[in-house]
C-alpha cells in the first residue's frame, strides 16, 4: 500500500543497538510500521529515527517534522517519542501527533486517543483526548483544550483542512512543505481564512481558492511563491 514494514528477528540481531532513519522530503509523505508494530506516518520534510529491534526494557525514537503514530500496546515497555527542547513523550499505547517543524512557533503534541505524559526540564503534562501539548522555543509548556483533531490530523488524510478561522501565514508553510515551493511575501499579508481541499490537488488549484478565500494575489515563479495583497 505504498509503506514499508519493518521486520527484525532479534536472534539474529547483536547486542549492539542498530538504528535507522527515515527521512522523506518536501512535497511527501510516508508510512511505516515499527519493529514492534507500531504505525508511523511522517509529512513533508520529517525524519525519525528508530532502532532496528527494541530489545531493551523500552521502545526509544527520535523525529523531526510532523509524524503521526499509533502505537502498539504494551504495558511491559513503554514508547518514549524525543524531540527538541528536551521534550520527550512517553505512551503506553496510543493514537497522538507531533508537529515539531522549526518554522512553527511552538511544537505541538495533540492527542486523538488513550492518554500520553509529555515533559521536559520546565514542565511535566498528562494529555487527554482532544487537547494538545505546545512547547516554544524555550521550552515554556502550555495546553490547549478542545482542538480541531481534523485541522491536525488533515494531512494524513492527503487534505488541507483549515477549519474556520486558520491564520494564513501558517496555512502557507503548510503550502510551502507540500508542494516544495519557497514563499516569498510583498506587502503587508496578514489575517484568517477557512475552508479544505485535498492536497493531491494542483497547485494553481489551491492557490485560486486561497486567492478567493484569503483576499491576496500569487505570482509563481518556478519553485518560488509570491504572495501579494490582492487590492
Amino acid at each position: 500500500n505504498g509503506g514499508i514494514v519493518y521486520s527484525a528477528d532479534p536472534s539474529a540481531l547483536s547486542s549492539t543497538p542498530i538504528f535507522n532513519t527515515m527521512t522523506t522530503p518536501r512535497g511527501g509523505n510516508y508510512s511505516l510500521v515499527l519493529p514492534d508494530g507500531s504505525l508511523v506516518w511522517l509529512n513533508a520534510a520529517s525524519s525519525i529515527t528508530f532502532p532496528t529491534v527494541f530489545s531493551g526494557a523500552e521502545r526509544s525514537v527520535s523525529i523531526s517534522g510532523e509524524v503521526y503514530f499509533e502505537v502498539a500496546k504494551n504495558e511491559q515497555k513503554p514508547f518514549y517519542v524525543k524531540f527538541d527542547n528536551n521534550t520527550q513523550i512517553e505512551v503506553l499505547g496510543t493514537h497522538f501527533n507531533v508537529n515539531t517543524y522549526k518554522d512553527e512557533a511552538s511544537a505541538n503534541t495533540t492527542l486523538l486517543e488513550g492518554s500520553i505524559r509529555i515533559k521536559n526540564d520546565q514542565a511535566e503534562r498528562i494529555l487527554q483526548p482532544g487537547q494538545q501539548a505546545q512547547v516554544d522555543a524555550a521550552g515554556k509548556m502550555t495546553l490547549k483544550k478542545n482542538v480541531d483533531i481534523q485541522s491536525v490530523i488533515a494531512w494524513k488524510q492527503d487534505e488541507f483542512h483549515f477549519g474556520e478561522k486558520a491564520d494564513f501565514k501558517t496555512v502557507m508553510r503548510q503550502i510551502s512543505r507540500w508542494y516544495d515551493v519557497d514563499v516569498e511575501y510583498k506587502g503587508n499579508v496578514s489575517g484568517h481564512l477557512g475552508g479544505s481541499i485535498s492536497s493531491k490537488a494542483d497547485i494553481s488549484l489551491v492557490l485560486k481558492m486561497l486567492e478567493k478565500a484569503g483576499g491576496v494575489k500569487f505570482i509563481l515563479e518556478g519553485k518560488k511563491l509570491i504572495v501579494m495583497p490582492s487590492t
